[in-house]
């Protein structure tokens, strides 16, 4: 029987919040085929299992070791759950393979998950102010007049 939608935003926030916040993704949580279609990073294609998620989520732990994430809204119905988050962190590694900034960095983002029968995160996609992001690294200027 499929979990309510409450209940998959539940899981969905375990997930996040363990991956981000302590850097362990929660494997027991993702379908063994779960489909990450995010392309954070610069990746370029959707991957099966945890090893995309995991990637991105070291990559970003790496360079700043203090991320937390925030959950700001939170939209679920059925067996989708959209969240849209911010992430803070000092950039004391290199963001992105960039020489680390020091800098104090926040950036937001809106991750749309669908969920299966079982209660697992059986797809992921997620939308990222990279370009934020890299102004506030300094490396792209920000827009005239900001």
């Amino acid at each position: 029987m499929a979990l309510s939608a409450v209940e998959n935003n539940e899981v969905c926030l375990t997930f996040f919040h363990t991956a981000w916040n302590t850097g362990v993704v929660l494997d027991d949580l993702l379908a063994s085929d779960a489909i990450d279609h995010s392309f954070v990073g610069g990746k370029t294609k959707s991957e099966p299992g945890s090893e995309s998620f995991k990637q991105i989520v070291g990559m970003f732990r790496y360079a700043m070791p203090d991320i937390q994430i925030t959950i700001l809204d939170a939209i679920f119905a059925e067996d989708k759950v959209v969240h849209r988050w911010s992430l803070t962190g000092t950039d004391t590694g290199g963001v992105m393979g960039m020489p680390a900034s020091g800098k104090s960095l926040t950036f937001t983002g809106t991750t749309t998950v669908r969920m299966n029968d079982e209660g697992k995160i059986t797809e992921r996609w997620a939308n990222v102010d990279e370009l934020g992001l890299l102004q506030q690294l300094g490396v792209v200027p920000p827009p005239p007049g900001a």
